[in-house]
């Protein structure tokens, strides 16, 4: 008989041990919601088995009642922890310092009367022996109390879960499906031990908490209980801060969230009321059973699907706001039984696209009084400029002479400088532009035009005899740069530029090389970096063109500057 109760005591002893390894999920992740109640959980039914065990190898009265007292602590704590964690994971309650304190004083109440029991009896009375060193307790009228009332927090926790199962899915519903069956063994047993169907002086509440320490087992490693935790879908709806309404197959308001009846006064009484008492202009809208479009007609989604979202504005507090809206149908057995509208409030947004729409038309204005009236009359200017110009320059001698020849380079410059300014003009009116190039019949038109203004260079075309590319305009534009650029920059006494033209399988190439003192690094890594600098200078805006270009083209530039001179190339992919 001994030996048979000391089998039943290291059951026990086992069962709890084994349980308190469900502790090591809430411990690791506290900050999840239910990790606190469900550590509390685990601890109680822990100790319930353990103490129970223990119990088994003691002899002795007090001792022993100790150990029952232990027991009835774990039924609240299990009670209370269960109860936490329902009202945590389903988003009913929060862990805050007034529910914590509530907890505990409750446990602490029953602790202060099982020990002041001997005054008044209410815990168990004087009826209570041994069988063994197993307590037979005469329950008090506390005992059935805090029965009813650890039952009554399991219950409601329970009903929380079963609730939040009914209307979950997916993953979610997976988990509270677990939690809400994990209650049931433990419950059974413990009924059996207290009304006695099983003739047995053995607590039976144990082996039942073996059944919900397997299934708890499973929510935590196969239902990911407290690794992911799912927020629940009508949490997020009502802490959400665009306006979200529920709408029935009539178009009436059957649910809205906070922020709807916040920034729409929607009193608490709007269940049922028509969509055009708060929103008029939805009102209008056309509504299919394959998805819905509001306050613009268009067309809905053929799959059922969300609708494209429209815009509606409405007077709030005295200004005007403009609200982006989507609607997504609910739809049962092929027809549209409900609506759900988000409407997110884009005021500041279509604020700023205002403004920018203004800024935009300020700036083309300024870009047509800059381009085509102030360039066009400088230009003319230039030329009545240049014209006379030359004409001094017939009769001038001398320091006359020289003036006139700054007055003429002077204003070539300027002119240079306009052509370019309308280079550029045309590269941003026509940015999706295509042409198809011949690159050797581009490098010698180049090279004639350039040749005609610096005649003193000396000029090499090379290479490939024809190499066909189909890519964005601008690329005469851009080697014509390069090879401009390359002449007057030059400081040799007998300058020389090299434009080499090469075409293979893999693209085409067309590279510029000239024996002048070369790019300066910092040109090149303005131009890398985009900065606007080289603007100040003329052979600045001639390699920002050609940077464009190459943009456009999605052609690669590159600089290759040593000792002998510059080379810059523009490789064009074979797709070109």
């Amino acid at each position: 008989m001994a030996s048979a109760t000391a089998i039943v005591g290291v059951a026990y002893l086992l069962t709890g041990a084994g349980l308190l390894v469900l502790l090591r999920e809430p411990l690791r992740r506290p900050d999840k919601p239910g990790s606190t109640g469900f550590a509390l959980a685990v601890l109680g039914i822990s100790l319930w088995p353990l103490s129970l065990g223990v119990n088994y190898f003691v002899a002795g009265f007090a001792p022993s009642m100790a150990l029952w007292t232990v027991r009835l602590s774990a039924a609240s704590v299990v009670s209370v922890g269960w109860f936490l964690v329902a009202a945590e994971v389903t988003g009913r309650l929060s862990l805050s310092r007034t529910v914590a304190a509530t907890a505990v004083a409750y446990v602490l109440v029953e602790l202060s009367l099982v020990v002041t029991n001997g005054t008044h009896g209410l815990v168990f009375g004087p009826a209570t022996t041994l069988d063994g060193s197993i307590p037979v307790v005469a329950y008090g009228p506390w005992f059935w109390l805090q029965t009813a009332l650890n039952y009554g927090l399991i219950a409601v926790g329970t009903g929380l879960l079963v609730a939040e199962w009914s209307r979950s899915s997916g993953l979610r519903r997976r988990q509270t499906a677990v939690l809400s069956v994990a209650v049931a063994p433990p419950v059974v047993a413990n009924l059996a031990t207290l009304f006695g169907p099983v003739p047995t002086v053995h607590d039976l509440t144990p082996f039942g908490l073996v059944g919900s320490g397997l299934l708890l087992s499973w929510a935590l490693y196969r239902a990911e209980f407290l690794d992911i935790v799912p927020v629940a879908r009508q949490v997020a709806m009502a802490e959400m801060q665009d306006a979200v309404v529920t709408l029935d197959d009539e178009d009436r308001v059957v649910d809205c969230n906070r922020a709807a009846r916040a920034q729409f006064d929607i009193p608490p009484s709007y269940a049922g009321d028509p969509i055009g008492t708060y929103f008029p202009s939805l009102a209008d809208a056309p509504a299919t059973d394959g998805g819905e479009t509001l306050a613009d007609g268009d067309d809905s989604a053929a799959d059922g699907g969300p609708s494209s979202p429209a815009v509606v504005t409405r007077t709030v507090d005295g200004d005007s706001h403009s609200y982006s809206v989507s609607v997504s149908p609910v739809v049962e057995a092929g027809r549209t039984v409900a609506r759900v509208v988000v409407l997110r409030d884009i005021t500041p947004i279509k604020r700023r696209e205002q403004e920018l729409t203004e800024r935009e038309a300020e700036l083309e204005l300024l870009r047509q009084i800059l381009s085509r009236v102030l360039r066009h009359n400088i230009r003319n200017k230039l030329t009545t400029i240049r014209g006379n110009a030359d004409l001094l320059a017939e009769g001038a001698t001398g320091d006359d002479a020289a003036r006139v020849g700054r007055i003429v380079e002077a204003s070539d410059e300027l002119i240079a400088l306009s052509e370019k300014a309308g280079t550029i003009e045309h590269l941003v009116d026509r940015p999706d532009e295509t042409a198809t190039y011949d690159l050797r019949v581009v490098a010698e038109r180049v090279v004639a035009r350039v040749r005609d203004r610096y005649p003193d260079a000396s000029y090499v075309v090379s290479g490939s005899e024809t190499c066909t590319v189909e890519t964005a305009s601008g690329v005469e534009s851009a080697v014509e740069c390069l090879v401009e650029n390359a002449v007057e920059h030059n400081d040799a006494s007998d300058p020389t530029v090299r434009v080499a033209v090469g075409c293979a399988p893999s693209g085409a190439e067309i590279r510029v090389s000239d024996d002048g003192p070369g790019i300066s690094e910092h040109e090149r890594e303005v131009i890398r970096r985009r900065e606007e600098t080289p603007l100040a200078h003329s052979s600045g805006i001639g390699l920002w063109i050609v940077s464009w270009v190459a943009d456009r083209c999605e052609a690669e530039l590159s600089f290759d500057v040593d000792e002998t001179g510059s080379t810059v190339s523009l490789r064009f992919a074979s797709e070109n």
